[in-house]
């Protein structure tokens, strides 16, 4: 019976000598850039990644500031930053908020991206202060493209307001689906009480523009930057919305089984994350400081024939683009 005792007594002394315990290893870092992703699904890719003030560098630029506005040779090194990130997504659309014009898109796949069968399009918006506009980019044919000027009323007000960008574009799936693509940037700081009502105006504009589409026997594809978060599917830092934005843009159909999905929720929550905001200017990556505000919404029928979501966190949002893509691939 004493054995036992002695060796308890043994390991306490033992233990009393062993000093503190050693210090936790340093904690994971907030974010690492990943490899670029390798695409086995075969399919229709689908893509959004805002380009950040993908410009020229010449003429009038806006009254926003950027590194390389007023800069050519800036703006190109920007603009080939950009495209090695496209490249890397291998999609057959990408659609590319804050592009400058058809011009400075159509520049973007000269230098660049030539030969990967791109065609630009894009529609000159009604944004005079940052100058940005819609762009996309398309391996398949685009047999028609255009905007919604639409205009609804902004909360119990008597002003009006409307999506200064915006693009859409239909095309027909490899199996003959006609698919409208329709591309959105909305009003930014999703936290912004005072732009709520704003936001929400632009979310029924495009729930308007969706339904229409949907009325004329069209599948469609609603993506972009949204600058929203959507409540049914948390983003990594659990973000709620303010608004009824996501919401309201999904609710298109005529009933709720015909609602739009967001792919948010086919990936886990810590990889929910599209933009990179620096909140205290340190140029550190924190914890809270990744959120989902770009997003692609999908007509159920397209949904169903959804065979890989990749939210792509291949690049420093510090050096490209505060945004990251998101890629979806469709079953042909």
């Amino acid at each position: 019976m004493t054995r036992p005792f002695l060796l308890v007594v043994f390991l306490s002394a033992l233990g009393a000598c062993a000093g503190p315990p050693a210090p936790a290893g340093p904690a994971a870092p907030a974010f690492e850039v990943e490899p670029a992703p390798v695409w086995s699904p075969a399919g229709v890719r689908v893509a959004t990644f805002n380009g950040e003030f993908l410009f020229d560098g010449a003429g009038d630029e806006g009254e926003a500031t950027f590194p390389w506005k007023g800069d050519p040779t800036a703006a190109r090194a920007h603009r080939d930053a950009v495209a090695a990130v496209v490249r890397s997504l291998d999609a057959d659309l990408v659609l590319m908020p804050e592009t400058e014009d058809l011009a400075t898109l159509q520049m973007l796949v000269d230098e660049s991206l030539a030969d990967l069968g791109y065609e630009a399009v894009l529609v000159d918006g009604r944004d005079s202060f940052t100058g940005q506009d819609v762009g996309l980019l398309s391996r398949l044919p685009v047999e028609a493209a255009g905007r919604t000027d639409e205009r609804v009323p902004v909360g119990v007000s008597d002003q009006r307001y409307g999506v200064s960008k915006n693009l859409w574009a239909r095309v027909t799936m490899p199996d003959g689906t006609p698919v409208t693509v329709i591309g959105v940037h909305f009003l930014a700081r999703p936290d912004d009480v005072e732009r709520r009502d704003r936001r929400n105006a632009q979310a029924e504009v495009i729930r308007q523009l969706v339904a229409a589409e949907v009325a004329a026997g069209r599948q469609v594809i609603a993506l972009g930057d949204f600058n929203d978060f959507d409540e049914a599917a948390l983003d990594r830092r659990g973000s709620v919305p303010i608004t009824d934005v996501m919401a309201t843009v999904k609710r298109a159909g005529p009933g709720p089984d015909d609602d739009l999905v967001n792919v948010l929720g086919d990936v886990p929550q810590a990889e929910r994350f599209t933009s990179f905001y620096d909140r205290d200017a340190d140029g550190a990556f924190d914890e809270g400081e990744f959120s989902a505000i770009d997003h692609v919404l999908l007509s159920p029928a397209l949904y169903r024939r959804v065979v890989d979501v990749r939210y792509v966190h291949a690049h420093d949002p510090r050096e490209v683009s505060d945004h990251f893509p998101i890629v979806v691939t469709l079953a042909e």
